[in-house]
C-alpha cells in the first residue's frame, strides 16, 4: 500500500490538486515551445486540468460516501438491536478512528448485552419460583408479563395471559379479589367464600419499561399466616384475660374469707369497711377491664356527617397538647366524629406515654384530592421494625400494662371510614402514625 492511502481526505484534495497544476504547467510549457498559441494552449490545458482534477476528487468522494453508508448502517443496527454488523478498518486517517470507536461501542454493547440478558434470566428464575402471584401491566392495563404463581392464582394458561387485560383474566377470581386487583387496592384483603375466610395481600407499584409507564401488581394467599396468627393472638388474648381475672378473683376470694372469718367470729369488725372498698375497687377495675374488650367486640358502623376539623382539633389539645404544622383545611371531612375523636385520642395518648419530649409531639392535616390527610408523630421509642407489621393487631401491646386493642381500634375505626393507618418509624427517632379520611359522602 502506498503512502499516500494514509493520507487524509484534506492531504488528498492538495496533493491531486498540485499534481494537476503540474502536469498542466508543464503541458503548457511544451505548447509554448511548439508556438502553440497562448490562448488556445491555456484554454484546452484548463480543461483537461480541470476534468483530471474532477475524476479524481469523485474517486476520492466515491469512497468517503461508501464508508459513510457502511458506518450510518451500523448506526441503525444498533438502533434496532443489531450489534452485530462491524465495519473493516479504512486506510483513511480520517475514518478509521471513528470506525475503530463503532468496532469498540458494538463490542461493548455486545457484552453488556449479553450480561444484561443472564441478570434478566436469573431475576426471570427468581420471580417465576416466587410464592407470590407477580403480573405487570402497560398502561392499558394489558398483561405483558406474569409468573407461575400468577397463572396457578387466575387458572389461566400462559398463551391465555399475555395480552390480555387484566378484567377479562380475573374473570374466575371470588368477586371481592377480582374488584380489589382491578380497582388498584394495596394492602390486606379479608372475604369469605363458602363458609371460609380468606386474606390476601395485594401490592401496586408503578415501573418504569423500556420509557413506558407500567405498573407491577404482586398478590398472595396469606390466608394460613393469618390463621396461625389470629390463633396465636387468641392464645395471648385468653392468656390475657386469665391473668386480669386471676389478679382480681384471688384477692376478693381471700377478702371475702377474711371477712366471712370475722363475721363468724365477731373479731376484728372495723376493718371491714377498709376490705369491702379494696374488693368493690378491684371489681371496678376488673369491670373497666371486661368493658375494653366489649367494646373492641361491638364496634358499631361509623355515623357519618359533615365536621369541621379546626375544631375537633382544638378539643383534642385541650386533653392531649400537640403542635399543629401546617394549615388546617378549611373544608369539611365526612366522618363520625366521635369514632375519629377517639383515634385521635388513642394516637396523642400513646405519643404522650412512647417517652417523647411534649414539644415533639406534633399533628398535621392536609387536603389531597378528595381525601383529608391526617399524621400524628413523636420522638419516642417507636416501633421495632419487625413488629411493626404487628402492631395493628388486636391483644399486641409493647407497654407492661397494654391491652393490645388502642391501635387495633383505631385501625377498624378507619378501615371502617374507607381509609388507610400505616405506621413508620422516623429517622431520627419516633414513630409517624398516618390515616385518610373522606372529603365527602361519595370520595370515589
Amino acid at each position: 500500500m502506498s503512502t499516500s492511502s494514509h493520507w487524509s481526505f484534506s492531504g488528498r484534495i492538495l496533493l491531486s490538486s498540485g499534481f494537476v497544476l503540474t502536469c498542466a504547467l508543464l503541458a503548457l510549457a511544451i505548447a509554448l515551445h511548439h508556438q502553440v498559441p497562448v490562448l488556445f494552449a491555456c484554454s484546452v490545458i484548463l480543461l483537461v486540468s480541470l476534468m483530471m482534477l474532477f475524476l479524481l476528487l469523485g474517486h476520492y468522494t466515491r469512497r468517503r460516501q461508501r464508508i459513510l453508508a457502511t458506518l450510518e448502517d451500523g448506526i441503525k443496527s444498533i438502533k434496532d438491536g443489531d450489534l452485530s454488523l462491524r465495519i473493516s478498518p479504512t486506510p483513511d486517517p480520517d475514518l478509521a478512528r471513528l470506525i475503530d470507536l463503532y468496532n469498540q461501542l458494538t463490542t461493548n454493547l455486545k457484552q453488556q448485552k449479553q450480561k444484561l440478558n443472564q441478570k434478566e434470566l436469573v431475576l426471570d428464575s427468581i420471580v417465576q419460583a416466587s410464592p407470590m402471584a407477580t403480573l405487570l401491566l402497560d398502561k392499558q392495563r394489558h398483561i405483558v408479563y406474569h409468573n407461575a404463581a400468577a397463572r396457578q392464582l387466575l387458572k389461566k394458561q400462559p398463551g391465555a395471559l399475555t395480552g390480555s387485560s387484566l378484567e377479562v383474566a380475573c374473570d374466575d377470581l371470588p368477586t371481592a379479589l377480582a374488584q380489589a386487583l382491578n380497582s388498584g387496592y394495596t394492602g390486606m384483603l379479608s372475604f369469605e367464600q363458602q363458609e371460609q375466610k380468606h386474606t390476601y395481600y395485594l401490592g401496586v407499584e408503578p415501573v418504569t419499561l423500556n420509557y413506558q409507564p407500567h405498573s407491577l401488581v404482586i398478590c398472595k394467599n396469606v390466608s394460613a399466616e393469618q390463621n396461625r396468627e389470629e390463633i396465636m393472638l387468641w392464645k395471648n388474648a385468653i392468656r390475657l384475660i386469665s391473668h386480669e381475672l386471676n389478679n382480681s378473683l384471688a384477692p376478693i376470694q381471700s377478702l371475702t374469707g377474711s371477712a366471712q372469718t370475722m363475721l363468724s367470729q365477731q373479731k376484728h369488725l372495723e376493718l371491714l369497711p377498709d376490705m369491702l372498698d379494696t374488693v368493690s375497687q378491684r371489681a371496678h377495675n376488673l369491670s373497666d377491664f371486661i368493658q375494653r374488650y366489649a367494646e373492641y367486640a361491638r364496634l358499631p358502623a361509623p355515623s357519618c356527617a359533615a365536621h369541621a376539623i379546626a375544631p375537633l382539633l382544638e378539643r383534642l389539645q385541650a386533653l392531649y397538647p400537640f403542635t399543629l404544622l401546617g394549615t388546617v383545611p378549611a373544608d369539611t371531612g365526612y366522618f363520625d366524629v366521635a369514632q375519629v375523636e377517639q383515634v385521635l385520642l388513642n394516637l396523642l395518648k400513646n405519643a404522650h406515654e412512647s417517652g417523647s419530649d411534649k414539644g415533639e409531639i406534633s399533628v398535621r392535616v392536609v387536603q389531597s384530592q378528595t381525601r383529608l390527610r391526617f399524621a400524628v408523630v413523636d420522638r419516642g421509642s417507636g416501633i421495632l421494625p419487625g413488629n411493626l407489621h404487628q402492631a395493628l393487631q388486636p391483644f399486641y401491646s409493647t407497654k407492661a400494662q397494654g391491652t393490645g386493642l388502642g391501635l387495633s381500634l383505631c385501625h377498624d375505626i378507619i378501615t371502617a371510614h374507607q381509609g388507610q393507618l400505616r405506621l413508620r418509624n422516623r429517622e431520627k427517632g419516633g414513630l409517624m402514625v398516618e390515616f385518610d379520611l373522606p372529603l365527602g359522602e361519595n370520595p370515589h
